[in-house]
């Protein structure tokens, strides 16, 4: 996700939200440094600290509960945000901001556009993930061309993570 934000243009994006695992220190050390390179400028960012909808070999009986609760704190956060546009990447709890972003417009209240990159690792077959997100994401990008191919809403741009 690092390397994508060095793409961003955050003169369109005053204020950003970040949405990370509890457990995730590096993602958020990344994240700091990202925008304290941005030195001089007056934008707002903020980390939304959210525990993991499903750890790795968590049996799927308590993963629906962990899930929930994960929802709970990503559409709490959501909601005190309100972000204008999701951008998203990798495991589990993408899923979960995914879902509590297309939210709202089931609901008529807001369109929060939704953009997926599924994994550099994907070569032939999408992740569970990119299954879900594929449902959900109004731009849905893979690094492959095989992926674009099988898949026709997405959108093949090579090399992003």
């Amino acid at each position: 996700m690092a390397r994508m934000l060095h793409g961003v243009d955050f003169s369109r994006y005053s204020e950003r939200l970040y949405i990370v695992g509890t457990d995730d220190a590096l993602s958020v050390d990344c994240i700091r440094r990202i925008e304290h390179e941005r030195v001089g400028q007056e934008e707002i960012f903020y980390i939304g600290r959210v525990p993991r909808s499903r750890a790795v070999n968590q049996p799927w009986a308590t993963a629906l509960l962990t899930t929930l609760q994960c929802l709970y704190h990503v559409a709490r956060i959501m909601y005190l945000h309100k972000p204008d546009v999701v951008l998203c990447n990798g495991p589990g709890n993408c899923v979960v901001v995914g879902v509590a972003a297309f939210a709202p417009r089931i609901l008529w209240f807001k369109r929060i556009p939704i953009v997926y990159i599924e994994s550099f690792a994907r070569v032939y077959t999408l992740s569970l993930s990119g299954k879900i997100m594929y449902l959900l994401a109004d731009r849905f990008v893979v690094q492959w061309p095989y992926l674009a191919d099988k898949y026709p809403r997405a959108e093949y741009i090579p090399h992003l993570v």
